[in-house]
């Protein structure tokens, strides 16, 4: 396998808010990474939507078993039933739009 690319943003944005401690802090992963969302600058969401789109085609062609593993090196500690699961986490979460004050 490849080396693996940094995605330095998707590690300080899992271990912060995807961590062992997600449900009892936030009740669901898509409520994690939304208050994410909600706490990001501009310069962090953008950073953190480049990085999904990396993730996801680094991923892609990978077994899912080495997703989860990669996810975990990351610093996730929610483990994704699936991948369809894991797509759709991480590109909502990029895609949210943050409300205007």
């Amino acid at each position: 396998m490849k080396r693996m690319p940094a995605f330095r943003e998707l590690r300080r944005v899992f271990a912060g808010y995807l961590h062992e401690d997600l449900l009892v802090e936030h009740g669901s992963p898509e409520a994690a990474l939304r208050s994410f969302r909600l706490d990001a600058d501009p310069a962090e969401a953008q950073r953190f939507r480049k990085e999904v789109t990396r993730f996801l085609a680094y991923t892609g062609p990978l077994e899912f078993d080495d997703v989860r593993d990669l996810l975990a090196e990351l610093g996730c500690r929610w483990i994704p039933p699936s991948r369809e699961a894991m797509v759709a986490l991480l590109t909502d979460a990029a895609n949210f739009q943050k409300p205007r004050p």
